[in-house]
């Protein structure tokens, strides 16, 4: 269901304009965010990108009522073919975007669906059993936690929402603080939640979805990580969305910002619109950001890119704090100087976070008077694979595959700690000590004035090579098996360590570990605090 296909041919739509027309390259390798004050025509303009692309193409409309007719589904196979033929004349009508056809049976329709997909996938895997015994990789699929009902309920929980489902009595369920109930029962948000991730988890590969103002039953803390979920999910299919949360569109890696100022109506359809076509949603103007942002705003750049391990941690962490990155330390600390040069002139309030690198504590407190942060280890790694986290997934993972989270735990040390050959450690050690001696010869260059006394003779600087100190440090934390201090003093990425964890807590990728990282993050108020608290100063600003 999830697998990657080659996508379609890229399609261009024409938008009508005053002038003639706007082209809008719409493919499944490429987000793209409408964006605009209430009024401007944006939902006009996403129910006309549906009548006008090729299928597939699923339209997710925001004035979908997100309820259900019964306790209990009542849609029999041949119901639920007629209702998606029904729900796809009605969406390309004019009125679709304020008048939706049957909200109840739509998404009675979905949930159907991902019932039907989710039981042929474990009977998938009871047949391949059936015939190869213990042999039969279809037990390590099952145990890998990746059906379709698996990952819905993965991404409820990256949500931030509290509610997980399961097949009860042959009927999809909620569950909550061991309660079960029926899906009719839960909060408007909930069954929006359910409704727009099981309408992405069904669809055929290459589908463009657009969906429109996501937000309108979510709040900005369940909306913001749901749908980069989504879209981490399905990676093999294109999404159109309307929002009126910016911090979805500039976050988004390869992304695409149509900004609509208005149109022009003709009856009861739109003519014209009046529209800009942004390849960087970092572009997004200042203007358009005080329209849907209101007053003052903290905003925090971290060093990194959008594809980095840095923005959605902190994200999560700093729910009402904008995160944007900046790929060096140089450059965090222009655009903090920048922004609070000027505050009288816009909404934000800048802080900056950078990586320890091995910095100084000299160096650390003339960035923290700029406001710019170090952060009090090497790097996010730091974070993601700290013993509280290691401890979260693990017992998470014991839960869920029966195995017990202790030795989950002792084994994801003792292999990390296992697999620093020399070579490795010698490494970690020259690149700790680099930024140590760079810090303690640029201390010791002489002043201007002291440059102009030494004539004709050489300036030398001596420093002694930390090198034999950190080799030393290692291999002591490796004999005390302390992990943690390896991983918060050294640049971990750059050794097997991160894989090593990974694998030991049974997970077949790093990536995936870390995607759990942010799922228990999500899950677990406790946990967030811990962490927050690692970063000590900075969170003090923050809620300052």
């Amino acid at each position: 269901m999830n697998e990657q296909v080659n996508p379609r041919p890229d399609q261009t739509l024409n938008i009508p304009t005053a002038e003639g027309t706007t082209q809008l390259a719409v493919d499944t390798e490429k987000v793209i965010y409408v964006l605009g004050r209430n009024g401007t025509g944006k939902s006009a303009l996403v129910q006309w990108m549906y009548r006008s692309l090729q299928q597939p193409v699923k339209y997710i409309p925001g004035s979908r009522f997100p309820h259900f007719a019964h306790d209990n589904m009542s849609m029999t196979p041949l119901q639920v073919i007629q209702t998606g033929k029904n729900i796809l004349n009605a969406d390309r009508q004019v009125d679709a975007r304020y008048r939706p056809y049957g909200a109840a049976q739509r998404n009675e329709q979905v949930v159907y669906k991902l019932q039907m997909i989710e039981t042929q996938y474990k009977l998938d895997a009871l047949e391949e059993i059936k015939k190869h015994g213990r042999d039969a990789t279809a037990i390590q699929t099952l145990q890998a936690n990746t059906s379709p009902l698996d990952r819905l309920n993965a991404l409820m929980e990256q949500g931030n929402l509290e509610v997980r489902f399961a097949i009860t009595g042959g009927e999809l369920q909620a569950l909550r603080d061991g309660n079960t109930f029926s899906l009719a029962k839960m909060s408007d948000g909930e069954r929006s939640a359910l409704t727009i991730t099981s309408d992405v988890l069904v669809a055929e590969p290459a589908t463009v979805f657009i969906i429109d103002e996501p937000e309108l039953h979510l709040h900005p803390a369940i909306v913001v990580p749901l749908l980069r979920g989504l879209m981490a999910e399905r990676p093999d299919c294109g999404f159109i969305i309307s929002t009126h949360e910016l911090d979805i569109a500039v976050h988004s890696e390869n992304a695409t910002a149509a900004l609509v100022r208005g149109c022009d109506w003709e009856g009861d359809q739109v003519r014209t619109w009046d529209i800009d076509i942004l390849e960087d949603t970092s572009a997004i103007p200042e203007a358009l950001r005080v329209d849907l942002f209101g007053a003052r705003r903290k905003l925090m750049f971290v060093e990194g890119d959008t594809t980095s391990l840095d923005q959605p941690l902190y994200a999560l962490l700093f729910p009402h704090v904008s995160i944007r990155c900046k790929e060096t330390c140089t450059e965090v600390i222009r655009a903090v100087l920048g922004l609070r040069g000027c505050e009288e002139v816009h909404h934000a309030t800048a802080f900056g976070m950078v990586d320890g690198d091995g910095m100084s504590l000299e160096q650390a407190a003339e960035y923290q008077a700029q406001m710019v942060f170090s952060v009090p280890f090497y790097s996010v790694e730091s974070l993601y694979y700290c013993r509280d986290m290691i401890v979260a997934v693990a017992q998470r993972q014991g839960e869920t595959m029966g195995i017990d989270a202790d030795q989950l735990i002792a084994d994801a040390y003792a292999n990390a700690l296992n697999t620093l050959s020399e070579a490795n450690r010698k490494h970690l050690a020259c690149i700790t000590s680099e930024r140590m001696l760079r810090d303690a010869i640029f201390s010791q260059l002489p002043k201007r004035a002291e440059i102009a006394n030494t004539g004709d003779r050489d300036i030398t600087v001596s420093v002694p090579s930390p090198l034999p100190e950190e080799l030393r440090r290692i291999e002591q934390c490796i004999a005390d098996g302390d992990l943690d201090a390896i991983i918060s003093r050294y640049k971990v990425r750059e050794s097997p360590i991160l894989n090593e964890v990974a694998k030991a807590l049974r997970f077949a990728r790093r990536e995936d570990y870390e995607k759990a990282v942010l799922s228990r993050l999500t899950a677990d108020p406790d946990l967030r605090e811990a962490i927050s608290d690692k970063l000590g100063d900075l969170k003090a600003a923050l809620q300052d």
